[in-house]
């Protein structure tokens, strides 16, 4: 059994703040991760919903363009080009979620932990984690 001063479930923008917080003071940490690190905010979230509000904001501006003296017109959306502006701003914040970062930084990463609940406390002082069917 390894021992940590720290385990964290979830490489979320929470997980990732304790994980390097604690990891730059010294302690032992371990992050359980099932997924990708980066979390909902990076992957689903916070990043793709700005980044597509920031192309729609855009759009409206081209289309009321005529408060600031241009010719506002209906502009013309290429939803794959808005997609990969979505794509390219979570390829530049992904290094800094990454576990090769976390490992860096003394992090013990566990990545692809099974289930719901990656993690499930096996006694008051020990967590279990399954990954691939091995816990």
């Amino acid at each position: 059994m390894r021992r940590y001063d720290l385990v964290i479930v979830g490489g979320g923008t929470a997980g990732l703040v304790a994980a390097f917080g604690a990891a730059g003071v010294g302690a032992r940490v371990a992050l359980v991760e099932r997924a990708r690190t980066g979390g909902d905010c990076l992957w689903t979230g916070c990043v793709p919903s700005k980044s597509l509000l920031a192309a729609a904001e855009l759009a409206q501006r081209i289309r009321t363009a005529d408060g600031v003296g241009l010719r506002p017109h209906e502009p013309e959306i290429d939803f794959a080009t808005v997609m990969a502006h979505v794509r390219g701003a979570q390829a530049r914040i992904a290094p800094h979620d990454s576990p090769e970062r976390l490992r860096g930084a003394g992090v013990e990463v566990i990545e692809g932990a099974r289930g719901a609940s990656p993690a499930r406390a096996a006694s008051q002082s020990a967590i279990a984690v399954s990954r691939s069917g091995r816990r």
